[in-house]
């Protein structure tokens, strides 16, 4: 009963949310936000929880969205429902993207059904605020949406969608991802970076004459910084930057360098140090 009362709940967002990505698109201008009517069906929350839960659906936005990030600080159960329920009711863009921030911090199954609906908002901060936190849950339509959303035609919603894959580890966005590499979009390194193993690494480098350099070059310069990635796997990362002309290539070896103590010794860091030397001195693209 509880799920679907939040899945009619985020029905009743419907003047404030689109119902799919494609209306994304066209993002129409926001309604105003019903607060005096979201108050009136909201519950009281009994103890500190209700001065806030009131808050966030009241008349005031800007207390609505202190309250919302407020709210996300508070680990309890009422709190949590204080925003589940002003949520599926239906809030203003500027509160409901802190509420749906503060939703995603003590994740419950219950959260994905109005994750989804706002997943699809006209506003592109709350439909990135949504997707960024689809991350935190392991449903599988969590899952897809946040792929699906890499796809966006807004750079924060992708951007937001790349670290919800990540941080669910979702391995089905890498093709996606990739096709993203190649197009230079910023979006891409840090996701690639935080799913790459060896293997993957190995793909990314093989984009070289499809992404533009720089993108490349961030990108296996952030697998380089990961303290969990095997030392064997490093080393044929730097050799694969050193093919790579430019200024990035050179600063994500540097970066490298810098990052990394000289002690214990390492294969990866030694030919790194050697290739930014040859590179300064005039031996190779810089």
């Amino acid at each position: 009963m509880r799920i679907v009362r939040v899945v009619l709940g985020a029905a009743l967002a419907a003047g404030f949310v689109a119902p799919a990505m494609a209306q994304a698109k066209a993002k129409p201008p926001a309604p105003p936000a019903a607060a005096k009517d979201a108050a009136a069906k909201s519950k009281v929350k009994p103890g500190p929880v209700g001065p806030l839960a009131a808050a966030l659906v009241g008349g005031d936005v800007d207390a609505a969205a202190k309250a919302a990030a407020s709210l996300g600080d508070d680990p309890t159960p009422a709190a949590h429902e204080a925003l589940l329920d002003a949520l599926s009711t239906g809030l203003a863009p500027k509160a409901a993207a802190p509420a749906l921030e503060s939703l995603a911090k003590h994740p419950a199954p219950a959260d994905v059904a109005v994750l989804l609906v706002y997943a699809g908002h006209r506003d592109d901060d709350v439909r990135a605020a949504a997707v960024a936190a689809l991350g935190a849950y392991p449903d599988p339509l969590a899952k897809k949406a946040g792929v699906a959303a890499l796809g966006d035609d807004t750079e924060k919603v992708r951007a937001a969608a790349a670290s919800a894959v990540a941080k669910g580890k979702w391995r089905e966005g890498v093709d996606r991802l990739m096709a993203l590499l190649d197009k230079g979009d910023a979006a891409a390194p840090p996701a690639l970076a935080a799913l790459a193993d060896a293997d993957l690494a190995h793909s990314i480098a093989e984009h070289l004459g499809n992404a533009p350099a720089a993108t490349l070059a961030v990108t296996l310069g952030m697998i380089l910084k990961r303290a969990d990635f095997p030392e064997p796997a490093k080393l044929e990362v730097v050799r694969a930057i050193a093919k790579i002309p430019g200024a990035e290539a050179t600063g994500a070896l540097t970066d490298y360098l810098e990052a990394t103590p000289e002690k214990p010794p390492r294969k990866s860091r030694a030919e790194a140090e050697k290739i930014v030397e040859a590179r300064l001195a005039g031996g190779g693209a810089q």
